[in-house]
């Protein structure tokens, strides 16, 4: 399990984020005081708002956990972006065309299926460059991902296309297959209830089973694993098999719960920040669900802010900038907090 000096460094993290996002706030703000209230405290004030901050963090959750399992077998799926994107558009267009056919349980759970297994088999592909040819699933992930994004996009704009709406915006789901709206008139919605069961159920997958042992034995040191009898290659193929296939299953929750439809662009940096929320969580399951809570309440202090004081909504993007380089920095190693011994 993640160690207590491994959680103190993520909590430094958080916090020199906060102070970053404080001065930035003053330095930037015609009326620092107002600006740093809407910033850091308007989101607890209203239910819309909160109900909002929890409902982006939904898809942070899932990419989040993508993240972390390829991570923890020191695998690297850069693709989280375009498997997103992928998985909306699939398990949307899995909701149009059957949405005569099936009822609302049994919809969402094809929707939600079919995405999963897109996902999976595009970050799968990756993972069998690697294990047959040694292609780099670092970079193999992230050119497929820029390629799915344009495939989308083309779909999107194409023969999905609501034209009677007059946006770059798919057909939208009916009623019926949508998630329930909680703590109204916010966009949060019963998907939350699915995030965090699939965080406890990795939690479980990762630190419970055999399974999870190996994959975490893989991540700690390859060679060792290999020679210890652990199949190193099958442990990158179904680390990246489910690492795909959560973070296409950000992407359609999302578009059940929130959206309704696949608009052009809509999943733009869950990728990204799921990957720094993996890496602020050090890639425990459990500890995503609060780094996730953390850049939620970083863009929706962000957004409130530019409404309500003069602050520009790109702060979060700075502040989110500030904790990703932390996170990753070689002055964060545990020996910079350990007492220097002498001999």
């Amino acid at each position: 399990m993640t160690s207590f000096q491994d959680l103190r460094r993520s909590l430094l993290v958080i916090g020199i984020a906060l102070i970053a996002g404080l001065l930035l706030v003053v330095l930037m703000s015609e009326e620092p005081i107002n600006s740093a209230r809407s910033f850091f405290l308007s989101v607890f004030s209203d239910r819309f708002y909160f109900g909002n901050l929890i409902s982006n963090a939904i898809p942070l959750i899932l990419t989040g956990l993508a993240a972390s399992i390829a991570f923890s077998s020191s695998s690297f799926n850069l693709g989280i972006e375009g498997q997103v994107y992928l998985g909306a558009f699939v398990g949307t267009a899995t909701g149009i065309l059957l949405s005569g056919n099936l009822s609302g349980t049994i919809g969402i759970t094809a929707m939600i299926l079919v995405s999963f297994l897109f996902g999976a088999g595009a970050a799968s592909l990756s993972a069998v460059l690697k294990i047959r040819m040694g292609v780099s699933e670092l970079i193999s992930s992230l050119l497929l991902s820029n390629g799915l994004i344009l495939v989308v996009d083309y779909f999107v704009e194409g023969p999905f296309n609501d034209r009677q709406s007059g946006l770059a915006a798919s057909l939208s789901l009916p009623a019926n297959l949508r998630f329930s709206r909680l703590m109204q008139p916010s966009s949060l919605h019963t998907g939350i209830f699915f995030s965090l069961i699939v965080a406890f159920v990795l939690w479980f997958l990762m630190f419970r089973t055999r399974e999870g042992f190996k994959l975490r034995i893989s991540g700690k040191n390859r060679m060792f694993a290999h020679y210890s009898g652990v199949n190193t290659s099958k442990v990158i193929f179904w680390s990246l098999f489910l690492s795909g296939g959560l973070a296409s299953t950000a992407g359609i929750i999302d578009v059940i719960g929130a959206h309704g439809r696949v608009m052009r662009g809509f999943s733009a940096g869950y990728g990204w920040n799921g990957i720094a929320v993996a890496l602020i969580a050090r890639n425990h399951p459990l500890f995503v669900i609060p780094a996730a809570l953390f850049f939620a309440y970083l863009e929706s202090g962000a957004q409130i802010s530019s409404i309500e004081a003069s602050v520009t909504p790109e702060l979060a993007k700075i502040v989110q900038a500030v904790v990703f380089f932390l996170v990753t920095a070689e002055a964060l190693a545990p020996v910079s907090f350990r007492r220097r011994r002498y001999v």
